[in-house]
């Protein structure tokens, strides 16, 4: 979760009680969030962007009862994923998309060009092995890593227990090792 992604009582009374600038604040705080979650489920900036637009509809349509929302940001999540599923059953062309086709993308610092190769080499075998991992897996593994989400609120926005999303974590490490040592022999893993 972003460090930026503050939304105070005080904004959410502002928005509740109609307040136009209020409103743009929390979309300014609230979109980067929205944007790449969405992102997981919807493969063109396009799409994204039609579902961003609606999720910010829902909250302006419902704003008179966002305070009484006990996780905001656990609620947010949940409008996203909502609506990126009904966007995906309402696009024929996209009856059967996997999260398996979700792109993965890892950005990493480096600082010489022999230390920009191996570290572009190794993001690119990590992405691989992200990419290989099963819908569900993916999808939790993304929300724990990408996200910052905790187990708690991932089981919330899933609807499903906080020990399947253990489960699912385990064999999602499990996996991106696998696949990272045929590559790299050498390296050693230890959780």
């Amino acid at each position: 979760m972003d460090k930026t992604y503050n939304i105070s009582e005080k904004l959410l009374r502002e928005v509740e009680a109609g307040n136009h600038d209020a409103f743009r604040v929390f979309y300014d705080i609230a979109y980067p969030v929205v944007y790449r979650f969405t992102h997981y489920f919807l493969l063109q900036p396009e799409d994204c962007e039609e579902i961003i637009s609606e999720v910010f509809y829902i909250i302006w349509k419902r704003k008179n009862t966002l305070l009484g929302i006990k996780d905001i940001k656990a609620w947010l999540y949940i409008v996203c994923r909502n609506e990126a599923y009904h966007y995906l059953k309402q696009k024929e062309q996209y009856a059967n998309i996997s999260i398996d086709n979700m792109p993965v993308e890892l950005q990493i610092d480096t600082g010489s060009i022999e230390e920009k190769i191996i570290e572009n080499e190794m993001l690119h075998v990590y992405n691989d092995a992200v990419a290989e991992l099963p819908e569900r897996c993916k999808l939790i593994f993304l929300m724990v890593r990408e996200e910052k989400l905790r187990y708690k609120e991932i089981a919330e926005i899933l609807s499903i227990t906080e020990g399947t999303i253990e489960q699912q974590m385990n064999i999602a490490i499990r996996k991106i090792v696998e696949i990272v040592k045929k590559h790299y022999p050498s390296i050693n893993y230890k959780r």
